[in-house]
């Protein structure tokens, strides 16, 4: 829509002081009329030509592609994207991964909340006062469009501004009688001729420029409460725009684009000494420049099912403990870390099997906040996580190493994703209980 009004006040402008270049047009009413009503034609018609353009490009289905991506086939399931380097091989009880040597196959597709960018992807059907709520909130609006649309904005504010200052001078030099060829009274405004002189004064007035060919004489009251107008309303202008800007390069959106999940979550044991069953994502921070202060982790499970007309509908959003009760959420981001999630009896995923995960229909959604230290802006990271982008039984490679000299600690970042198989792990997320108490579990599968 902005390029559309930027479009349209082009065509507008320039449309209009093509005609309005020849001093004799504006001699009589009409052409004046003609002129206003050219120009006006143009702002309002033009933008509804190229915005309905625009929604009818936008509602062609986009082209399929028929390339797949590279999968990994993991415990006999098919993983989108991922290839495992450290894996290739295979062992009695069936844990291992095997990478098919098929060629890429394409994992079936699932309706996500969220995106692996974070992006959410929930659609708003019939929503009230969309459009209204929506421009309300038009400083925000412009803060989240793109640096081509606030250009557009910039250039078509000062371009409307210039342009209307510069009708109201001319209509004031008009009805006072200065562009016929014959008066023999002071001007209004010397030098001021056509609207082409009045849309460069305008200009001038607005910016101080003051060339000095042009200027205002006492004769015209007027044109002087026009420009007090011009004056404070260019200056607001000015004010706004620039905060605008100054809030745009402040905007931490792509310190947020700089935070790394890894593809896959993994089930394994907590750690070498701990052997309870864990959900472990792997997250970094790969600016080494700018560090982030305060930064937590949450971590959240969103389940759907079907309901009595056969729809899937979500039936809530239940938060996962990642150890904000022991303080083990704040983490510190200065090399790759492993988010846990302990799978006890208040965990959603407790009591389930490795089939009960494959059939599950939920989606994990992780999040990352923290303060851009430069600026203090706070940002938030998002990802999400499948059921089939869960693999079982296994864990991490490590890839934080010292160094051969024993110098320095070294981060090797293309093993961020790879995993490998946990010896011995249960095949079960519960603990041992009694056969006469059946399992349950905080998520509703089981």
């Amino acid at each position: 829509m902005l390029r559309s009004l930027l479009f349209a006040f082009v065509l507008a402008f320039f449309g209009t002081s093509t005609v309005a270049a020849d001093p004799e047009f504006f001699d009589s009413a009409p052409n004046v009329v003609a002129f206003v009503s050219m120009f006006v034609y143009w702002l309002l018609v033009a933008p509804i030509i190229v915005y309905s353009c625009a929604s009818a490009s936008e509602r062609e289905p986009p082209p399929s592609s028929s390339s797949g991506s590279p999968v990994a086939k993991i415990n006999g399931h098919a993983s989108q994207r991922f290839w495992a380097p450290v894996a290739r091989y295979d062992d009695d009880a069936g844990n291992s991964p095997l990478v098919t040597s098929q060629g890429p196959q394409k994992a079936a597709a699932r309706a996500r909340l969220v995106d692996k960018d974070g992006n959410c992807k929930l659609r708003q059907i019939h929503l009230p006062n969309r459009y209204k709520n929506l421009y309300k909130n038009w400083f925000h609006l412009i803060i989240e469009s793109s640096w081509r649309c606030i250009l557009a904005i910039f250039a078509a504010g000062f371009l409307a501004s210039w342009a209307t200052f510069a009708i109201l001078y001319y209509t004031i030099v008009y009805l006072s009688g200065d562009l016929q060829k014959n008066a023999e009274n002071r001007q209004c405004i010397a030098n001021v001729h056509s609207f082409v002189s009045a849309f460069l004064f305008s200009l001038e007035s607005q910016h101080t420029i003051g060339y000095g060919t042009r200027y205002m004489t006492e004769m015209c009251p007027p044109a002087f409460i026009v420009l007090c107008f011009q004056l404070i309303f260019g200056v607001l202008l000015q004010t706004m725009l620039a905060g605008i800007v100054i809030a745009k390069v402040l905007r931490p959106k792509k310190r947020k684009q700089e935070m790394k999940f890894s593809k896959f979550a993994v089930i394994g044991p907590t750690d070498d000494h701990d052997k309870r069953p864990a959900l472990m994502i792997r997250v970094a921070d790969i600016q080494d420049k700018l560090y982030l202060a305060e930064s937590h982790v949450r971590l959240y499970m969103a389940r759907t099912r079907a309901n009595e007309r056969n729809e899937r509908e979500l039936v809530g959003v239940k938060d996962m403990n990642v150890g904000y009760d022991s303080g083990l959420d704040r983490v510190l981001l200065l090399w790759p870390i492993i988010v846990r999630h302990v799978i006890d009896e208040e965990s959603p995923l407790f009591g389930m099997r490795r089939e009960d995960m494959m059939r599950g229909d939920f989606e994990l959604i992780m999040t990352v906040e923290g303060i851009v230290e430069a600026t203090g802006m706070t940002f938030q990271a998002r990802t999400s996580f499948l059921p089939e982008e869960i693999q079982w039984g296994y864990k991490f490679r490590p890839m934080v190493l010292l160094s051969g000299d024993r110098r320095q600690y070294e981060v090797h970042y293309e093993r961020f994703h790879e995993i490998e198989p946990c010896e011995d792990f249960v095949e079960t997320t519960a603990v041992e209980e009694e056969e006469d108490h059946p399992l349950h579990n905080a998520s509703g599968f089981l």
